[in-house]
């Protein structure tokens, strides 16, 4: 188990090293915009496309590294003052009722509407560039499949702790 849950976390900090690299894309990509637009009176057709595609591609392949640092925002007006055993039954109790539906649900419904985008050759049609969605949504769907992993893997070391109070890694 501990293999696996260190495999899974090394998968999820490698998409984190990764995709920090498509903040700096997406800052160019608008600063360019901007330039562009408001400096030579000539906006591109391309740049919101290509925005919305960096930050979907960021958002979504960052999850898995933002939970494996514990980074996602948590109401922590009860939580912060329970005991190691506390949160970890708190936690594997959410994720059981909130957390693994969501990703089936993520990654299911994002399976079909991969899959539909590469059958029809479907475009994205909010500006005149017209790029191909098939890519950005295989994309989405890769980072829900990295994300459910690290959830299985944060599950998995706390319900380790439940089980033999003492941490996994």
């Amino acid at each position: 188990m501990r293999k696996l849950v260190i495999f899974i976390n090394y998968i999820s900090e490698l998409a984190g090293q990764i995709v920090k690299y498509l903040l700096m894309a997406l800052v160019v990509v608008l600063c360019y915009e901007v330039i562009s637009r408001y400096f030579f009176n000539n906006p591109t057709n391309w740049a919101l496309e290509t925005s919305k595609m960096l930050m979907g591609t960021f958002g979504s392949c960052g999850w898995a590294f933002t939970y494996l640092h514990e980074g996602h925002v948590r109401v922590d007006v009860f939580y912060a003052r329970f005991s190691r055993r506390t949160k970890a039954l708190v936690n594997v109790i959410m994720s059981i009722i909130f957390l693994f539906p969501i990703c089936i649900i993520l990654i299911t419904s994002g399976i079909r509407w991969a899959a539909f985008a590469w059958k029809v050759g479907e475009k994205m049609v909010e500006s005149s560039w017209l790029p191909p969605a098939a890519p950005f949504r295989t994309v989405l769907v890769v980072g829900f499949i990295i994300f459910t992993l690290q959830s299985v893997a944060k599950f998995i070391q706390e319900l380790y702790f439940l089980i033999r109070k003492r941490e996994l890694l």
